[in-house]
């Protein structure tokens, strides 16, 4: 887990202050932050289990859309990977009107 953001991170603090009311303003501040120290926080002032806690906060900080998820960008044509497509030219057709050659014949 990783470091919140800024105004997330204000907004995240307060939601866990009203519904866990043992946990302080000093409490989640010592966190600096830290998602997985805030875990370990709510099973220490709490009482919870690791994996309980772990999973209330993640479904309390997936409301604010705090960690940044990679967007996928729209590929611009000119930097698609080009296909490269192999052209074959037909073979020139055989000349089957064509004589043995003499130097064949012994």
């Amino acid at each position: 887990m990783s470091q919140i953001p800024g105004q997330g991170w204000q907004e995240l603090k307060r939601e866990l202050m009203q519904k866990w009311r043992e946990l302080s303003d000093n409490d989640l501040e010592s966190t600096k932050g830290n998602a997985q120290s805030i875990v370990d926080l709510l099973e220490r002032k709490v009482g919870m289990a690791i994996d309980e806690a772990s999973e209330k906060f993640a479904e309390i900080a997936s409301h604010y859309h705090l960690y940044d998820e990679p967007e996928e960008k729209p590929v611009k044509a000119d930097e698609e990977k080009k296909e490269r497509v192999m052209e074959l030219k037909p073979k020139a057709p055989a000349n089957r009107d064509r004589k043995p050659k003499d130097d064949y014949l012994g």
